[in-house]
């Protein structure tokens, strides 16, 4: 087989163009570069319907989450889902891994918590000791919060424009870090909330925060091929 046309790449009979393109995606690590792919490539278009695209697409957009847990005491982690001890205390959990590029989501359902529960994003080089809130230990100055009664709270700023969630609700964090400025946008159950965070750091981490007896579970957590956030005029804040 001396010609490229054998091997199926321009249409031979043989038919491994299909599967030297699936390879050539299964090495990809961002969907924003699958995307580019396909699209420069037209004469894929077929892959979408092939069985193993759907696994190479989702082994690519999913992240697995690592619970940060710093003493036993605190919890213990079940797959996606964290499981507060019954110890009386706050506890402040980061989640890796860290986020430096891409478009990421993360989507987390609350159990329990009555009026304590809390999402943001820390700065990579926050630490979170147990029995702390997410603002202590200087931390105040390195992440952003958005609690369960509707308020966002970065670096002593606040505002309660943010709609209160519950147990049960949908509630996700979205970074976009190929932006410039890179933005931070919230959702409950889809609905955008009504203020960007701009200017967020380089390199982060998501965090959730609870108390004793509560637990809570990753939905989702991936990577997104484009930015689907409704931009809204007057709607940004920055994080400086």
């Amino acid at each position: 087989m001396d010609h490229v046309s054998e091997y199926n790449v321009e249409g031979g009979l043989i038919r491994l163009g299909e599967f030297i393109f699936l390879e050539l995606l299964s090495e990809m690590e961002l969907p924003q570069d699958v995307r580019q792919f396909l699209i420069l490539n037209k004469k894929t278009f077929e892959l979408i319907l092939h069985p193993r695209y759907a696994r190479i697409i989702q082994s690519i957009t999913q992240i697995a989450p690592v619970f940060l847990i710093k003493e036993a005491w605190q919890g213990s982690s079940d797959g996606n889902k964290f499981i507060h001890s019954d110890e009386d205390n706050y506890c402040t959990i980061a989640i890796d891994p860290i986020i430096k590029e891409g478009i990421v989501r993360i989507e987390v359902i609350f159990k329990n918590t009555g009026s304590c529960r809390c999402i943001g994003i820390a700065d990579a080089s926050c630490s979170f000791e147990a029995n702390k809130l997410s603002k202590d230990d200087g931390n105040d100055k390195k992440t952003i919060c958005y609690s369960g009664a509707g308020q966002l709270n970065q670096q002593g700023w606040f505002t309660n424009a943010y709609q209160s969630y519950f147990d049960g609700q949908r509630i996700a964090a979205e970074v976009d870090m190929t932006t410039i400025p890179r933005r931070l946008t919230f959702f409950v159950s889809d609905v955008e909330q009504p203020v960007q965070v701009i200017s967020i750091p380089s390199a982060i981490r998501f965090w959730v925060r609870l108390h004793n007896g509560t637990f809570f579970f990753i939905h989702r957590y991936k990577v997104r091929a484009t930015n689907q956030i409704i931009f809204k005029r007057c709607s940004l804040v920055r994080n400086t």
